[in-house]
C-alpha cells in the first residue's frame, strides 16, 4: 500500500470505509515508481460503475497513460469530504459531488457514466405495492442528499406517496448495507442496485419500483476539483483518456466482460449476462450528457437542496475534455 493510500487509512475524520481496499489491489500489477499515483473514490458494494474502473484498470489502460490508480471504497459523503481535502483525486458519485457544488465546493463534473438509474426498490415478502409503504414504514435509501435519496423523493410522489408522512427515509450506508438491513428485518424496503436486487430477488423480497423506468438521472462518472484541474490538466487528461478506453472497451465486448463478471459477482453467466445488458440500457453514448439533461439535474438538485440561486451548466459540468478525447479516438480509428 503506497504512502498516500496508508494517509487515508490514518485519517479519522473522513471516517472512510476501506476495509476493501486490499479487494481492489491485491493480485493486481504493483505500483511502479515511474506511475504517477492516483487515489480514486469509488462506492462501496458491487455495482456496474465501479466495475468499469476495475476492469479499465486491469485492462492496462491507465498504466499506458503513466498512471497507478487506486480505487478505494467509501461511503458516499466521506468520499466526497476526502475529495474536498485531498486525499482523493477523483471520484464516482456524481450525487453528493452535484450538491457540493451547489453548496459552493469548487468541484467539477468532468464525466458522465449513466443518464437513468439502474435502482429498484424492494420491501419484504408480506408487503406487494407501493400503497402498503403507507403508514410509516422504514424505507433505507443512501445517505441524505445523495442521488438515491433524491430520486426516491421524487419518485414517490408519482406513485401516490408524500415522502414526507407517509413513510420514513432512512440513511443506510455503504450499498450492501441496505439489503443486509431488509433481510434482516431492520427496515421494510431498501433501495437496491442490479447485484442486491439478483440477491433480494432469490430471497423471495417483493420489486415494487424500477427507478429507470420512471427517470432521467446521473449517478456516476468522474468529478474532481477545480484546483486538479487548473493545476495537473495533464493527469486530469490521462486519467479521462484511460477512463474512456475503458468506458468504450466495456460496451463494446459483451463476453469477455461478463466473464470478468461471473467471478466477482458470484452468479451464473446467464445472470450476468441479464446484469450487463442492463448496464448498457442506461449508460451515456460517449460518457458525456447533452446540456438539456445537465440543466434538468441542476434543476433537480436545486429543488431538494433548497438552493434558490440560479447556477449554470458550466459551474457544474466540464465534460469538454472527454469530448475532445471522443473525438481524438474518432480520428485515430
Amino acid at each position: 500500500m503506497t504512502t498516500r493510500a496508508k494517509s487515508i487509512l490514518r485519517n479519522p475524520a473522513s471516517n472512510l470505509l476501506l476495509i476493501s481496499y486490499l479487494a481492489w489491489t491485491l493480485g493486481l500489477a504493483q505500483p511502479s515508481f515511474a506511475l504517477d499515483e492516483v487515489n480514486l473514490h469509488i462506492s462501496a458494494g458491487v455495482s456496474g460503475n465501479a466495475l468499469l474502473y476495475k476492469f479499465t484498470k486491469e485492462k492496462g489502460f491507465y498504466r499506458e497513460e503513466g498512471l497507478e490508480v487506486l480505487p478505494i471504497q467509501a461511503g458516499m459523503l466521506p468520499g466526497i469530504q476526502g475529495l474536498v481535502g485531498g486525499s482523493f483525486d477523483f471520484s464516482q458519485i456524481l450525487g453528493q459531488g452535484a450538491g457540493a457544488i451547489l453548496r459552493g465546493v469548487p468541484l467539477k463534473i468532468v464525466m458522465v457514466f449513466d443518464t437513468r438509474p439502474l435502482n429498484w426498490l424492494y420491501a419484504r415478502k408480506e408487503i406487494k405495492s407501493l400503497q402498503e409503504l403507507k403508514g410509516g414504514k422504514q424505507i433505507a435509501v443512501s445517505s441524505f442528499g445523495a442521488a438515491l435519496d433524491q430520486m426516491t423523493r421524487d419518485l414517490l410522489p408519482k406513485h401516490g406517496i408524500n415522502p414526507q408522512k407517509d413513510v420514513v427515509l432512512r440513511a443506510v450506508e455503504p450499498t450492501p448495507n441496505r439489503l443486509a438491513a431488509l433481510m434482516s428485518g431492520a427496515v421494510d424496503a431498501a433501495v437496491v442496485n442490479q447485484m442486491d436486487r439478483i440477491i433480494a430477488k432469490k430471497n423471495g423480497f417483493n420489486e415494487l419500483l424500477f427507478y429507470g423506468d420512471d427517470l432521467e438521472f446521473v449517478t456516476a462518472g468522474a468529478v474532481t476539483t477545480e484546483r486538479t484541474l487548473a493545476q495537473r490538466p495533464e493527469l486530469v487528461h490521462k486519467f479521462l483518456r484511460g477512463t474512456l478506453r475503458g468506458f468504450h472497451w466495456l460496451k463494446n465486448n459483451e463476453k469477455e466482460v461478463v466473464a470478468r463478471m461471473v467471478p466477482i459477482m458470484k452468479v451464473s453467466e446467464a445472470e450476468a449476462t441479464d446484469v450487463y445488458r442492463a448496464w448498457l440500457r442506461v449508460m451515456s453514448v460517449d460518457g458525456t450528457i447533452p446540456r438539456s439533461l445537465q440543466e434538468k439535474m441542476i434543476a433537480f438538485q436545486r429543488k431538494s437542496l433548497k438552493v434558490e440561486r440560479d447556477v449554470a451548466p458550466e459551474n457544474v459540468y466540464d465534460l469538454s475534455i472527454v469530448r475532445s478525447l471522443n473525438e481524438e479516438m474518432r480520428k485515430n480509428k
